[in-house]
């Protein structure tokens, strides 16, 4: 076994077993599939969902976040490698498992994400294909318009190739190896919910390693208008100080505390009181970082940067 499939959730209900099912009619290796139950509130009985398909269960019995989730169940991952999945997520192609083993098996500095389909739920509860265009994952907004944000790209970089480099991989569907995450230090410091996928690309590129897209692997998330749970504005304000603590330059660094003092400036004094009460931690993981990291990020601003212009001239 090569493969686990880790999928938090919180208070998801039936679309936990509807992902399941979709994996289990799709793949052709022996996956191990682990659900993290990040204290669901709901009633809804998913420790017998996960017997009835065969999965690996844990039940935290206070929320801990998405974050900590996905790191819980690196930690719990007894397999060389591992696929983070959201709970409504559908795969179509037979195999899919063996060629993303394939791919992972030739990139160990890497973090490979899928080709992604825009998937709704109408009002009768059945799900569409709303996909107008494709997207090829995406990259990081530093400056007005998304407050520090991941946004889907749709330039095509490298035509020609199965597999592109990516600024930032999209959530809901990336997998690499668990020696990598652990060295990178994985999602270490976010809270709840917000900004996994900034964090986790520019780790991997100051590292030296590639955020990757396989294109010709496809995935289907639905993408919902509301959260089936809480999501505080001082807790996506905090990560995204955190990040930019832990990562930006000086003069990046101060917008993103500028945009985020715009957004909410009572949430903002929050999350910074947040920031200076955990300094000293932010301190430990900087001064790891800076003897594992050995890209100048400035390179990665102007490629990013460079993406963003290509995307923007060819709107979804």
């Amino acid at each position: 076994m090569a493969l686990t499939i880790i999928i938090p959730f919180l208070n998801e209900g039936e679309e936990v077993e509807r992902t399941v099912a979709s994996i289990r009619e799709t793949i052709t290796t022996e996956c191990s599939i682990m659900l993290i139950n990040d204290a669901s509130t709901d009633g809804f009985d998913y420790k017998s969902l996960a017997e009835k398909h065969g999965c690996l269960y844990f039940e935290h019995k206070v929320r801990l976040g998405v974050a900590l989730s996905r790191n819980d169940g690196v930690d719990r991952c007894e397999t060389q490698f591992f696929l983070l999945l959201d709970a409504h997520m559908r795969f179509y192609e037979k195999g899919w498992d063996e060629k993303l083993i394939s791919y992972l098996e030739k990139s160990p500095r890497a973090v490979l994400c899928s080709q992604t389909r825009f998937l709704s739920k109408n009002r009768q509860g059945v799900v569409e294909d709303k996909s107008k265009s494709i997207a090829y994952a995406g990259y990081i907004d530093f400056y007005e318009n998304k407050n520090f944000q991941v946004v889907w790209n749709n330039a095509n970089i490298d035509s020609m190739s199965n597999v592109i480099e990516v600024p930032c991989v999209l959530g809901a569907a990336y997998a690499t190896n668990k020696n990598y995450w652990q060295y990178l230090g994985g999602l270490k410091g976010l809270v709840k919910y917000g900004t996994d996928e900034e964090l986790l690309s520019l780790k991997v590129w100051m590292e030296g390693g590639r955020c990757l897209l396989i294109k010709d692997w496809v995935v289907g998330h639905i993408y919902r208008k509301s959260f089936p749970y809480a999501v505080l504005s001082t807790e996506i304000i905090y990560n995204r100080l955190f990040t930019a603590e832990l990562l930006l330059p000086y003069s990046l660094k101060r917008n993103v505390y500028r945009r985020m003092l715009l957004m909410n400036r009572k949430s903002f004094d929050q999350a910074y009181t947040m920031i200076k009460d955990n300094y000293s931690e932010i301190r430990r993981q900087k001064d790891y970082l800076k003897t594992i990291f050995t890209a100048n990020i400035e390179d990665y601003l102007k490629w990013n940067n460079q993406i963003m212009s290509l995307s923007a001239n060819k709107p979804i």
